[in-house]
């Protein structure tokens, strides 16, 4: 009954397109840049039209069944290449692009059968789904492709397998999730994510709500209130700032970071339709950023213990403590230049990413290594989501917002001295965040998302 509700649910008519992880005026702007010559946007572009994955003789490597632990990398290479070459023919305009995109996605919905392998393939569903849609959504007005029944077919896949498992696994369906939170947080967010960028992509009301309405309010560890676990205050600082405890802090931080990674998507994907769960529940999104930030910057953070009757996690751990995925560009635009929030951390943390790249651009999927974390983000951050002051100012234009200038100014000339200010100077600043300083501090022993049952 519920996969029945979802795909034949009412079409909605303000769906907003391109509609997901790149919106037309992020299109307009690296377009902009790049004709200028402008860093990094063409530096960025440089580096993607340059690679394998975004070349128009790309051949899909398409499956009948796809195992994610023995033949993934085929589908989440083309992911990463169909999404690049709509990326190309979006800015460019050349319709060979266009095409070779369209080929990679006609071809795996021609093809593919099932997702198999176990648990794994949730996996494959939620990140190779959120991504597949997003490079769909960008050929959406190819019309060679857009009004064939090869669109139909891809949406049809996406709806069939990847949709199907996204909301098997999100209604607890598997007896692997008997308990509800038995899956660390990635799992989840990768599930939301599709969900959110199917329901776009097919303009399906009941899925997108699905998909935002988990991200508030579900049981599991995709419920940022899960995600982000529990709310702490920054050590050192006298007027109690908070950040936000993710929930995998205890496991490692390179999950920590691929949770931040897909935050950062679901974010975005929502506020390119309006709706703001960035700022959803008092930013939780940012707290949790910033906690994972500072942490990774080598300083120390408070750990609640956590326990959720499968995993007991009493110290935060130091594995893969340093963590880079594609995603400061998008955090940094959104909540410091578009939001004028203090987040010193989250902006450090972008120059470290940045060096980490090579100090010019942010990588995206398939230019900065192989294997699965490479692919789970499709990135291209300085590309698509870098502004300058100019391009700030049109966007708190276009928003109707007031201006940022001065904090953005602030941080930037923090960032680009290589300091980063924290305790109660940035909370000052903090005027996007004032409501926080009367805010409980929750120190979890349950979960804290409404409808949760199960204990932490």
């Amino acid at each position: 009954m519920r996969l029945t509700l979802l795909f034949a649910g009412a079409a909605a008519t303000a769906f907003v397109h391109p509609g997901l992880l790149v919106s037309s005026s992020d299109l307009s702007r690296a377009s902009r840049h790049i004709a200028a010559g402008d860093n990094p946007w063409a530096a960025s572009w440089a580096d993607l039209i340059s690679i394998t994955y975004s070349q128009p003789n790309y051949v899909s490597q398409a499956v009948h069944e796809l195992d994610r632990d023995t033949d993934g990398q085929y589908l989440w290479q083309d992911a990463a290449a169909a999404f690049n070459l709509a990326l190309r023919w979006k800015i460019e305009g050349n319709a060979t692009y266009a095409a070779a995109s369209a080929r990679i996605l006609t071809s795996w919905a021609k093809t593919l059968t099932a997702l198999i392998g176990g648990d794994d393939a949730y996996l494959s569903a939620g990140l190779q789904g959120y991504e597949l849609a997003n490079a769909a959504e960008l050929l959406r007005d190819f019309t060679p492709f857009a009004d064939s029944d090869d669109f139909t077919s891809v949406k049809k896949m996406l709806e069939d397998i990847f949709l199907a498992s996204n909301i098997f696994f999100l209604d607890h369906l598997d007896g692997s999730e008997h308990n509800v939170l038995h899956f660390y947080a990635n799992w989840e967010l990768a599930q939301v994510a599709s969900v959110m960028a199917i329901g776009v992509l097919t303009e399906n009301q009941t899925t997108w709500d699905f998909g935002v309405n988990y991200f508030k309010n579900g049981s599991g560890n995709g419920c940022v209130n899960n995600a982000v676990y529990a709310i702490v205050e920054e050590p050192g600082t006298t007027n109690g700032t908070l950040l936000g405890q993710g929930q995998e802090a205890g496991r490692d931080q390179g999950h920590s970071a691929m949770d931040v990674q897909l935050l950062a998507a679901i974010g975005k994907q929502a506020w390119t339709q309006g709706v703001d769960l960035y700022g959803y529940n008092n930013s939780r999104i940012l707290l949790g950023t910033e906690y994972f930030a500072r942490y990774n910057l080598g300083y120390d953070v408070p750990f609640v213990p956590y326990d959720n009757g499968i995993v007991s996690q009493t110290v935060i751990s130091s594995a893969s403590r340093g963590a880079i995925r594609p995603t400061w560009e998008l955090l940094y635009s959104h909540y410091v230049q578009i939001k004028g929030a203090s987040a010193p951390w989250t902006s450090q943390y972008l120059k470290t990413s940045l060096t980490f790249f090579g100090g010019a651009f942010e990588g995206g999927a398939g230019s900065w290594g192989e294997g699965s974390g490479h692919y789970d983000g499709l990135g291209w951050g300085s590309l698509l989501y870098h502004m300058d002051a100019e391009d700030l100012a049109v966007v708190l234009a276009s928003n109707g917002t007031a201006s940022a200038t001065a904090t953005v100014s602030a941080v930037d000339a923090s960032v680009s001295a290589g300091s980063v200010s924290t305790g109660a100077a940035a909370a000052n600043n903090n005027t996007s965040f004032a409501s926080l300083a009367t805010t409980v501090i929750v120190r979890l022993t349950t979960t804290v998302c409404p409808c949760a049952t199960a204990s932490l």
